[in-house]
């Protein structure tokens, strides 16, 4: 007995797969970046107003901050040995980009120079990897920071003071250009 209805059998079986595609992805949000594992603070978003060139801010909400008027060119990605003005660092964030800044004089447990070294040298080694492979990623050394280590992406902070390499990895894979509203 053969098919009298071909057409209707292949219209179901496409309308079945189509139907299953709009509720993968109205349940995924149509986004496949991996949700972080690990608790964040998230902060009031404090606009994207551009400063005046060396223009200072100081009523950020966070610290580093992480949305708020800010200086009017972001620094270029990858690993800073000096330290990036505060007002800059939005200005990366706006561009969907992922801040990791560190300060070995921070917390309970200074780090001595050999660890503060170590310290730089892997997050570092991240970041270079991270930048190699498209990401958009700052480090940076900051001071006042409460913690050895702070992952910032825009409105969105992390801080601990062990390095963790798989953490900070997926603080990238999590967030990087998560907040991009210039297009960058």
């Amino acid at each position: 007995m053969g098919l009298r209805h071909p057409t209707l059998i292949f219209g179901a079986v496409g309308a079945l797969a189509v139907a299953v595609i709009v509720v993968v992805v109205v349940n995924t949000g149509g986004d496949s970046r991996p949700e972080y594992p690990f608790p964040v603070q998230t902060f009031e978003d404090l606009g994207q107003e551009h400063l005046a060139a060396g223009q200072t801010y100081d009523l950020y909400n966070s610290n580093p901050p992480t949305s708020g008027p800010h200086a009017p060119q972001p620094a270029l990605w990858g690993v800073h040995d000096e330290p990036v003005p505060k007002e800059v660092l939005p200005h990366n964030m706006e561009h969907g980009g992922v801040v990791i800044a560190y300060d070995c004089a921070a917390g309970d447990a200074p780090l001595d120079d050999a660890q503060c070294q170590a310290l730089r040298d892997q997050l570092a080694a991240v970041t270079e990897s991270a930048v190699t492979d498209g990401k958009q990623v700052l480090m940076v050394p900051y001071a006042n920071l409460e913690h050895h280590i702070t992952l910032a992406a825009w409105r969105t902070l992390d801080a601990f003071d062990q390095f963790d390499g798989e953490r900070v990895q997926a603080f990238i894979a999590a967030f990087d250009r998560l907040f991009n509203p210039e297009g960058f």
